[in-house]
């Protein structure tokens, strides 16, 4: 193992949800942006087509764009694939979100040199996984949500590759490639629109919190409805190369107010007064967001249930 102790090298990632703030979001200091396009991309904020995304890289001049390629690849798509990887690479676009590992092959064999960022939602779980990967000419890795962050610390600590870590937003919980919401409003005989516009929002029975859902070509998709915050806990995470915010369901202006938030407080981070900003910055955040729930999500539990608390939990489902 390696320790590499960063120590403090971290840079924000803003998932955009529009394209009418980017000077703003440049001139507070943000150097990553990622978006989705219109083919091969999945739970993106901001979909654009091929001449969106050359206006969109000519506008953000130094600062770099990811894209998202994170849709899973079937057989009869992999044309289509070469084709629009092909077209990224004649965009001079800088890096790829990917899953699939048909999207690290084309890119190897046509040489084109994006920064390959492996973010499959929930696989990278430990530095030997990571370590791997760097072994197979990736770069980046987005770690998986669901892990505490003591043991993600430890893993961008003693892996070989950049590491990435969501900060804020919803989070991604499941994915089918099934239609379940049209099919099951089909059966039910209802006419309705699924969307993620149409705010569709379910709710299991013995919990307290509903989750987004939606559809796409590419299938059924559920995020939480809570939103992830670490602005109060963000000095714990100077061993991260790069922390994602999640836009998804957040206002285009709010967003740009909230990542304002996050880069005052990294900055507090190296002049060494976090403590104070940090309490001032969480209220204003609050009052942003004053209709959102937050939570640090996953980042203090731990990894393993005990069975007897599943058992106990499954027998107070059959009580009710």
């Amino acid at each position: 193992m390696c320790d590499k102790k960063k120590g403090g090298i971290m840079e924000l990632v803003v998932h955009l949800n529009s394209d009418k703030f980017i000077n703003d979001f440049i001139d507070i200091g943000v150097k990553y942006f990622v978006v989705g396009t219109k083919y091969f991309s999945c739970r993106q904020a901001l979909a654009l087509d091929y001449e969106e995304l050359r206006r969109l890289k000519h506008q953000l001049g130094l600062a770099k764009l990811w894209v998202l390629v994170n849709a899973l690849i079937e057989e009869h798509d992999l044309d289509a694939l070469m084709d629009h990887l092909a077209k990224l690479h004649e965009l001079k676009i800088d890096g790829i979100l990917f899953q699939d590992f048909g999207v690290l092959e084309i890119c190897q064999e046509n040489d084109y040199h994006f920064e390959m960022i492996y973010s499959p939602d929930t696989l990278n779980t430990n530095q030997a996984t990571l370590n791997y990967l760097s072994m197979l000419g990736i770069d980046s890795a987005f770690l998986a949500r669901e892990i505490p962050l003591d043991e993600k610390v430890i893993i961008a600590k003693n892996s070989n590759l950049k590491t990435m870590t969501q900060i804020h937003g919803v989070e991604y919980m499941a994915y089918s490639k099934r239609k379940l919401l049209s099919n099951y409003f089909k059966e039910i005989k209802l006419n309705k629109s699924v969307s993620m516009n149409d705010g569709i929002v379910i709710q299991a029975s013995g919990v307290d919190y509903g989750c987004h859902i939606y559809e796409d070509k590419f299938g059924c998709h559920i995020l939480s409805k809570k939103q992830l915050c670490c602005l109060d806990i963000l000095s714990s995470f100077m061993d991260f190369d790069y922390l994602y915010i999640e836009s998804l369901f957040i206002d285009d202006l709010k967003l740009v107010e909230i990542v304002n938030l996050y880069q005052d407080a990294l900055k507090s981070i190296g002049n060494g007064t976090y403590g104070k900003v940090s309490k001032e910055l969480l209220p204003q955040l609050y009052r942003l967001e004053s209709d959102v729930n937050f939570h640090h999500s996953f980042m203090f539990d731990a990894t393993v249930y005990k069975i007897d608390d599943v058992r106990k939990r499954e027998e107070n489902e059959k009580c009710k």
